[in-house]
């Protein structure tokens, strides 16, 4: 199944991710993701990104979020979570596979929380 943008979802994630940088005004590093991400994020409110990303590892900063951690230290609020909502978004949304994969995961989370693990 072709994945399709939702403008309101990408919209959505493209406000928190500023949001959640906007939190951090004097970190350079945290200011730098939200300089080059900028356009990405503008557009993204204008409606303007149509179409998904084909390439994941053609986002700005992709590379310094999953290999290189510079931003775990960020976490409330959480500015890889943010830019990982937008990454999805920007490439259609999770699969319906990848989604049943996280109902599943957040199932096992809460019974291991519960003391029931399976």
């Amino acid at each position: 199944m072709t994945r399709k943008i939702d403008t309101a979802k990408l919209k959505a994630a493209a406000v928190h991710l500023e949001w959640v940088c906007q939190q951090y005004p004097n970190e350079d590093r945290v200011q730098s993701l939200l300089e080059g991400m900028r356009s990405w994020i503008e557009d993204a409110k204008a409606g303007r990104i149509q179409t998904p990303i084909a390439d994941r590892f053609a986002l700005p900063f992709r590379w310094a979020i999953s290999s290189e951690g510079l931003y775990r230290d960020f976490i409330e609020p959480d500015v890889e979570g943010a830019y990982v909502d937008f990454g999805i978004e920007l490439e259609g949304g999770l699969s319906e596979q990848e989604q049943r994969i996280l109902a599943d995961m957040e199932a096992r989370r809460a019974a291991v929380l519960k003391g029931n693990p399976t």
